[in-house]
């Protein structure tokens, strides 16, 4: 994720802080690309994990991030779990329509990401 960016973006003080992309550019809804902070252990804890919205289930959203399976990889994440959807300042907009990706889940949930 701290490669991410446009010049003239402003990238979180920590980018490898998963909570720290809280503050990364706008509030945006879920939606294709959106970067999707969660929250690991317990809600108000600091740990958290950050990855790019790839879809979503009734009860989970498919994340595209690393550290999963000690991987670049898609995983299932709960939004139980979801704290909030960042959009890059600097980056294109989609037209101000809401990309909503819905699918299938078959796979387990993600619990465990560092």
């Amino acid at each position: 994720m701290h490669r991410l960016g446009h010049a003239g973006e402003i990238l979180p003080n920590n980018p490898l802080g998963a909570r720290e992309w809280l503050k990364f550019g706008d509030p945006t809804p879920p939606r294709y690309g959106a970067v999707m902070v969660f929250w690991r252990e317990k809600k108000e804890g600091w740990k958290g994990h950050v990855g790019f919205y790839s879809g979503e289930s009734s009860d989970a959203y498919l994340i595209l991030g690393g550290n999963q399976s000690d991987s670049v990889s898609q995983a299932w994440v709960g939004k139980d779990r979801f704290l909030k959807a960042r959009w890059p300042r600097t980056g294109a907009s989609l037209g101000g329509g809401v990309a909503i990706v819905e699918m299938e889940r078959n796979e387990e949930l993600s619990t465990e990401e560092a």
